[in-house]
């Protein structure tokens, strides 16, 4: 008796209730049943995609408008800001600069008496070196340069130094013949010092402070004129002081000035000027009547450059190196003073007219040092 056996892909299962059902294999039913949720699943996902980029988008261009407002607000706000903040510093400074005195260039009447009383206050406060331009100057009684002094030679001198200012300082007066450790000395903060020397030479002499580092007090504006007049007076004239300097600057946060280091180090001023301030005798020109005898008492402060010094459209009867009567040339076109020296110049000018006065170096002069006799009839 044979038997039929059926392939396994034809055989039927059947199920509990005896109905014969085809069944596929499990593999076959996952993927039928798989397929359908991918599908749906993809489409979801697109449109969800979709949904949000739109949102995105939507966004973006809502917040466009604000944003630009906003950024143009801000920098509304931070250039009124940057500009509120130049005035404001552009205000501070010009607040910041003293209202400029003309330095008064007429020789003081010689101190009378054997024995005469010289007192000098240092301070270190703000003074105006040129147009808009504050410095922080150590000074001599408040002045860049210091007061005219005026002696005459065989004189005692009893001086007193007192220092107000924020840091040591002293004294050095060329005219004296002193003991440096003894009377040219620091003196501390709120501390003074005196002592007493003889004018035993004529001439014009520079003082100025002697503390390290020197240069720096120097060019910070420590220095002035002592004149000592011979026991032979001079003939009269109309006598001016001349004192030509330096300035090195570097400015501050504030708008104002102080010392350069690498400047003055460098011998690169920034102002070179005749009594502490760049051109002050253009506009305040000193005076005298044609066929005047005029005297000028030329000082060379320093610290470091040469003066070459010129009168243009006259010519120098009688010049005296270092003030002295027995160091006298004639007829000289330019004086040559070093730094640290003086120099006594005479001259007689015929014609009424404008006559300028410059250090002949004339980088220097184009730094400030430059003015002007005005001879009237």
């Amino acid at each position: 008796m044979s038997t039929q056996v059926q392939p396994p892909e034809s055989k039927l299962k059947t199920s509990s209730n005896n109905v014969g059902t085809p069944i596929a294999p499990p593999a076959v039913v996952r993927k039928q049943q798989r397929a359908p949720r991918s599908r749906m699943d993809l489409v979801v996902l697109w449109l969800a995609v979709f949904l949000l980029a739109l949102l995105v988008l939507v966004g973006v261009i809502d917040s466009a408008p604000l944003q630009s407002a906003q950024n143009s607000s801000a920098a509304a706000s931070s250039g009124s800001s940057s500009s509120s903040s130049q005035t404001t510093t552009k205000a501070a400074s010009k607040a910041a600069v003293p209202a400029h005195k003309t330095y008064n260039p007429q020789i003081p009447l010689v101190l009378q008496g054997n024995t005469v009383n010289i007192s000098l206050t240092i301070t270190e406060q703000l003074v105006a070196i040129a147009d808009g331009v504050a410095y922080h100057a150590w000074t001599f009684d408040g002045t860049v340069p210091g007061p005219i002094l005026h002696v005459r030679q065989g004189q005692l001198v009893h001086t007193t130094i007192i220092n107000h200012g924020n840091m040591g300082h002293s004294i050095d007066f060329h005219a004296a013949q002193t003991p440096w450790n003894v009377n040219y000395q620091e003196i501390p903060v709120g501390k003074s010092l005196t002592f007493t020397w003889r004018a035993d030479y004529p001439g014009v002499f520079m003082y100025h402070c002697g503390t390290p580092t020197v240069i720096d007090h120097m060019a910070n504006g420590m220095y002035g004129t002592i004149i000592v007049d011979p026991a032979k007076a001079w003939a009269p004239a109309k006598e001016y002081v001349l004192v030509q300097s330096e300035f090195y600057t570097a400015q501050n946060s504030d708008g104002t000035y102080s010392l350069d280091p690498n400047k003055v180090l460098n011998g690169q001023p920034d102002y070179v000027v005749f009594n502490g301030y760049a051109n002050q005798y253009k506009a305040a020109p000193l005076t005298a009547k044609a066929g005047e005898h005029i005297r000028l008492y030329v000082l060379n402060a320093g610290p470091s450059q040469f003066s070459a010094f010129h009168v243009i459209g006259a010519l120098i009867s009688n010049a005296y190196m270092d003030g002295n009567p027995a160091n006298r040339t004639q007829g000289n076109q330019t004086v040559m003073i070093a730094p640290g020296g003086g120099s006594i110049i005479d001259l007689v000018i015929p014609a009424a007219g404008l006559y300028p006065f410059v250090t002949h170096s004339f980088a220097d002069a184009s730094k400030g040092a430059m003015g002007v006799i005005k001879v009237t009839p």
